[in-house]
């Protein structure tokens, strides 16, 4: 596992050798990855290149705590789209990619081979559709791309406002699920005593993430309809067709964390045609292996999945399949698999 040294080197080399760099959170960006964009265009300012920050959604559509803080960091960051990152392109334009390291999750894909070079820095799995890159960064048991962001910062000694110390906060608040994952050490806990110290708010940070009404209901109906097996699996009824947002369907598995299950699960429709997934653990069980049954992905605390022309109740019942051959939901009474049974039906 490469160092934070490891990383500024490369970092350091890769803004010499090039004139411009493009920071692409994954599509959909949620405040780890928005955090993650705002802590390396402050990196690329103090190294003195220009830096954009390309998010090719429509704002109006994210969800309201990325929303809002897109729109109040808009006059001080370069937000750009797709379209004007293509057009703006030089022969020496550099790619970093930030919390995310799968192709078809970033919007720059389709012209990805023109940038002179690319950085990868992120906390998810590895797998056949990662980026092909020389300059990769990940290490998957670090509880968020903010917190090595964080570092980085505190290393190229760049003064935070509280305003942005807040938001790189957020990325580590959001992805520990407020601190409630085993995905935390005491380095992550140093990294959130630093950033308290340079102005941010843990009160503040907690807020940003309080529901409205309508989305808090929408997680209350998946969690209402939850069955138990050791673990938790929330879905909607495929004849209700409710359409969620993902980020709502996230926020339900993270909610289910509570209670006392080894992994949690949550499905519903994010559009007429798909099914979302989301699953988090413990740290029993490595669910993105799970995830990587249905075609997604992420790391061993939390992944998640999109299954095209399926029912909701066929994908539940794969599911309760992988994680306890021959039983279904309905029947089956709560059970707490060990560890090695559930790694050898998971691994190929």
């Amino acid at each position: 596992m490469q160092s934070s040294r490891d990383i500024k080197d490369c970092l350091d080399k890769l803004l010499e050798n090039n004139d411009v760099a493009f920071i692409v959170p994954h599509n959909r960006p949620d405040m780890d990855a928005l955090g993650a964009a705002i802590g390396m265009s402050l990196i690329c300012e103090k190294k003195g290149k220009k830096s954009y920050i390309v998010i090719n959604d429509q704002i109006e559509k994210l969800e309201s705590v990325t929303r809002k803080v897109i729109m109040d960091i808009s006059s001080r960051f370069n937000i750009i789209n797709a379209s004007e990152a293509e057009s703006m392109m030089t022969d020496r334009s550099l790619m970093i990619a930030v919390d995310c390291n799968k192709k078809y999750l970033v919007s720059v894909s389709p012209f990805m081979d023109k940038f002179h070079d690319t950085f990868i820095l992120d906390h998810h799995n590895i797998d056949e559709n990662t980026i092909q890159s020389a300059n990769t960064f990940i290490d998957e048991k670090m509880s968020s791309t903010c917190e090595e962001i964080s570092r980085l910062l505190f290393m190229y000694g760049i003064k935070l406002s509280a305003d942005d110390a807040n938001y790189i906060l957020a990325g580590i608040i959001l992805d520990t699920n407020k601190l409630n994952k085993p995905n935390i050490n005491g380095e992550t806990l140093s990294v959130i005593t630093k950033l308290v110290n340079k102005g941010a708010s843990l009160y503040y940070v907690n807020n940003m993430f309080i529901e409205d009404f309508e989305h808090d209901r929408a997680i209350q109906k998946l969690v209402d309809n939850t069955g138990f097996i050791g673990f938790a699996i929330a879905c909607d009824k495929d004849e209700s067709n409710r359409v969620y947002e993902i980020e709502d369907i996230a926020k339900a598995a993270d909610y289910l964390l509570k209670y006392q299950v080894n992994a949690t699960f949550a499905i519903a429709y994010i559009d007429e045609n798909t099914i979302s997934i989301s699953a988090r653990s413990k740290g029993i069980i490595d669910v993105s292996k799970i995830m990587k049954l249905f075609g997604g992905g992420g790391n061993e605390h939390s992944a998640a999945a999109r299954v095209k022309d399926s029912s909701i109740e066929e994908v539940k019942n794969k599911l309760c399949q992988i994680l306890i051959p021959t039983t279904y939901l309905d029947n089956v009474e709560p059970v707490f698999p060990k560890k090695d049974v559930i790694e050898r039906k998971l691994t190929p």
